[in-house]
């Protein structure tokens, strides 16, 4: 991915950085939370530098009936489990939106926060990669956006859930990078 110096409309979604996934002491606690964080933190600060939108999001348990999450899951993050962790840089012009689906565009603003800044790629990072990064990636291809998901940015529980997922991004949704080579693009 090459930088588009100023023309660039580019946004990064971090996905699920919360305590719920990130925290040793949480059921949901991923191994590979810890590898993946500095990455996560060094692209928002640069994403923020270069102009781009930086948008958070964080899981939530269903707050209404109908919804399969809560058939799937015993257990699903509420209260604390949901904020984002401590760890995170968070730059100060970032958005943040809860979700309570693998997908952040549904039942979001993310669309129109998306479209009023004529943006047509979208960087994914987050957790967990067979999941909510999977589910996102493919939603924004759907929706018109070219997915570029960052390999050593996001994890799954297993690592054959993570490259899994990747493998079948790459096929048909998503353009599959590193974050070494994405912040090339970057200032």
């Amino acid at each position: 991915m090459g930088a588009d110096n100023g023309g660039d409309r580019t946004a990064l979604l971090v996905l699920d950085v919360q305590n719920y996934f990130f925290q040793q002491s949480s059921r949901a606690y991923l191994k590979a939370s810890a590898e993946i964080l500095p990455r996560i933190n060094e692209l928002a600060d640069r994403a923020d530098r270069a102009g781009w939108p930086v948008v958070f999001t964080t899981h939530h348990a269903p707050s209404g009936h109908g919804n399969l999450m809560e058939e799937k899951w015993w257990h699903l993050p509420k209260g604390e489990e949901c904020a984002l962790y401590s760890g995170l840089r968070v730059p100060e012009t970032a958005e943040l939106i809860p979700k309570e689906h693998y997908s952040a565009f549904l039942s979001t603003d993310l669309e129109d926060i998306l479209r009023c800044r004529e943006i047509e790629r979208v960087v994914l990072c987050g957790v967990m990669t067979h999941l909510c990064v999977d589910t996102t990636a493919r939603h924004a291809f759907m929706l018109g956006w070219k997915p570029i998901v960052l390999a050593d940015a996001c994890c799954s529980k297993t690592a054959l859930y993570h490259w899994a997922a990747l493998l079948a991004l790459r096929h048909g949704f998503a353009e599959i990078t590193t974050s070494k080579r994405l912040q090339v693009a970057l200032p």
